[in-house]
């Protein structure tokens, strides 16, 4: 009897362990390679976002430059202005957030101040000119810097999709994230929503 009740109890944790072991095994070869295929994709619509969204906000930069080359062709304009402007656009290419910087919500919104105040002195200083008709390229600069900037919500919207995408599987996949890829920390990415 003592020996029964002996192998019983030894059998006990070594059965557990194999349940355990069982429940937790490793995923398949096949189901490896299609997480790690989501994996790859959700990463690459996070940075396809990112890219377009970046790349859109450098066009209304750069056209903003233009416009100001465009004033320096003139013949007559307020030169104090015209080299503040240009220093103001310059001031927005360093201030701009980056996808780490931007967890910090103030420094969005201090860009987005900034770029609307000097969208503003832009426009003021570009129209007031007396020469702003003879230059129909400065017209179309600014109708596409303003274009621009009205595509900022739309492009924000389509990164957060992306990224709560991202977020929400390395949530959901966190234990098997060291089987799909080399990189050893995985973090959520800042979304331009605000939180509720």
């Amino acid at each position: 009897m003592n020996f029964l009740k002996s192998t019983f109890l030894l059998l006990v944790p070594i059965l557990f362990l194999a349940a355990c072991n069982k429940n937790s095994s490793s995923l398949s070869t096949d189901a490896v390679d299609s997480l790690k295929l989501t994996y790859q994709q959700i990463t690459v619509d996070v940075e396809q976002a990112w890219v377009d969204m970046i790349m859109d906000d450098d066009g209304k930069l750069e056209n903003m430059r233009r416009i100001l080359q465009e004033v320096g062709y003139s013949d007559s304009y307020n030169r104090l202005k015209f080299d503040s402007l240009n220093k103001e656009v310059d001031a927005l290419a360093q201030l701009r957030y980056d996808q780490e910087s931007m967890s910090d919500s103030d420094l969005i919104t201090l860009y987005d101040e900034r770029t609307g105040t000097t969208l503003g002195k832009l426009m003021t200083f570009t129209t007031s000119l007396p020469q702003f008709e003879q230059y129909p390229l400065m017209g179309t600069l600014l109708q596409e810097i303003f274009e621009a900037d009205d595509r900022v919500l739309r492009y924000r919207i389509q990164y957060d999709n992306a990224a709560k995408s991202y977020n929400q599987f390395i949530t959901d996949h966190e234990s098997n994230l060291g089987l799909l890829t080399s990189q050893e920390i995985h973090h959520a990415k800042a979304l331009f929503e605000l939180p509720e």
